[in-house]
């Protein structure tokens, strides 16, 4: 069964009802002016009817009834009734009208064309009698000059109110669906910010969009209590279990310095080492995650924040076999915290280190384009296949290739929660070969 496409959007959806609507009225409109005219062409037929009847009742000859139409269109009654009476040679006997042209035999609708005096509609009764003779009647069914033309300005009036009307309602009730689409999406759209605290307004509780943007919030309210206790009991676990490691790592810290001390609390001062730098990042994504730094957001040059943490890191990749080289660095301003840019660019930086064979070549380039600031480093390692791309991007998730390297599988989350909190995006991308991360954010207005 074949599917009809959706209205792709709520303007769409209200013009189509519109354009219906205004197509409804149109056929209205027609359907009732042509009944009107049906129903007066009815009457008008049957007058003339009534009138031939009369006229020729009893078979009168030719001069019987052309003395009956001689005194008929003398009548006050039947002074709107034209009578035309013509031999078979076509030769006028009697009557009061003169058509430029022969009326068909039988039931006919007139009009200007017909040539008749006074007459701008009307209905014509052509019968031929025995003789041969043409008898004509023809009645004007527009009594008053332009009536017609009344009569359709009248109707257009009526429709035209009433679909005035309509397309009013249907645009008032598609401004008020927007409007509270609009507040919902902008709720949503300040929640994804990560402001938990935002709400759609309600204006007017009794109705349905009051009901609709109350049930709403309430939802809101229950999300947000469960995020802020999942956070506390994050936080709270992670803070309890910092303390003891820190303990733990300064013990075993003293310990491994002990002359003659084993090689495995070396090992083990390394571990707790490592497991404190895993919980201080956790944490540090948790309050980035929160939003509250966008407060301390500064306008900022990229490309020279770029330069100077590039150059800073350039001795550090020589010393592991790498080499950091600077590409292209156009002037790019935003607004961000330059602590957080910087250590998105350091941990962009680590990870190639860390992920690519000594030799390896690792580029960083800013361009301008469309509005946003793009952050790019390159590197011609290994890469990442684009199936477990969204997988690198997860808390901890390690890919099987780099189980040896060093990291907990949080670098790239902590610079994807950077580039979120700046109004950006991360994305990983083929390099061929190697890695290409491209961070996106605005440019500052």
């Amino acid at each position: 069964m074949r599917r009809v496409a959706p209205f792709r959007s709520l303007r769409a959806l209200a013009f189509a009802f519109i354009a219906a609507i205004s197509l409804a009225t149109l056929l209205t409109f027609g359907a009732v002016y042509f009944a009107l005219l049906g129903a007066i062409d009815r009457q008008v037929d049957k007058r003339l009817a009534g009138e031939s009847a009369e006229l020729l009742q009893d078979n009168p000859d030719v001069v019987l009834l052309a003395l009956r139409i001689t005194a008929e269109s003398h009548r006050r009654d039947s002074g709107d009734i034209g009578f035309l009476l013509v031999d078979a040679r076509g030769r006028r006997l009697a009557g009061n009208i003169a058509p430029s042209a022969p009326i068909p035999l039988g039931i006919s609708t007139l009009d200007r064309g017909a040539g008749i005096l006074g007459l701008t509609r009307g209905r014509a009764l052509v019968e031929r009698l025995p003789d041969g003779s043409i008898f004509t009647l023809a009645a004007e069914s527009e009594p008053i000059d332009h009536h017609d033309t009344q009569r359709v300005l009248i109707l257009a009036l009526g429709f035209g109110a009433i679909l005035l009307l309509v397309v009013l309602g249907i645009l008032a009730l598609s401004l008020s669906i927007r409007r509270n689409i609009e507040a919902v999406r902008a709720a949503a759209e300040a929640i994804v910010e990560g402001d938990l605290r935002a709400r759609v307004p309600v204006a007017a509780p009794g109705t349905a969009f009051g009901r609709q943007a109350g049930a709403f919030n309430r939802m809101l309210d229950r999300i947000e209590a469960l995020m802020a206790s999942l956070a506390q009991v994050s936080n709270d676990v992670a803070h309890d279990l910092r303390t003891p490691l820190a303990r733990l790592h300064g013990r075993l810290a003293l310990l491994a310095e002990q002359p003659g001390a084993a090689p495995a609390l070396h090992d083990a001062a390394a571990e707790s080492e490592d497991l404190l730098a895993m919980f201080a990042a956790i944490l540090r994504i948790a309050e980035i995650e929160g939003g509250d730094r966008r407060a301390m957001f500064v306008p900022l040059d990229l490309g020279a924040l770029v330069t100077d943490v590039t150059e800073s890191l350039e001795v550090m990749v020589e010393d592991s076999g790498r080499t950091l080289r600077l590409g292209t660095l156009a002037p790019a301003p935003v607004d961000g915290d330059a602590r957080l840019l910087t250590q998105l660019l350091v941990n962009l930086i680590e990870n190639a280190v860390n992920h690519t064979p000594p030799g390896a070549m690792i580029t960083v380039a800013v361009a301008a384009q469309a509005g946003r600031a793009m952050l790019t480093v390159t590197d011609n390692g290994p890469g990442i296949p684009e199936p477990d791309r969204a997988r690198a991007l997860r808390r901890f998730g390690r890919l099987d290739a780099s189980r040896g390297s060093p990291g907990h599988g949080l670098g790239l989350p902590l610079v994807q929660a950077i580039a979120w909190l700046h109004h950006g995006t991360l994305e990983l991308a083929d390099a061929a070969p190697g890695l290409a991360a491209r961070i996106s954010l605005p440019l500052a207005p």
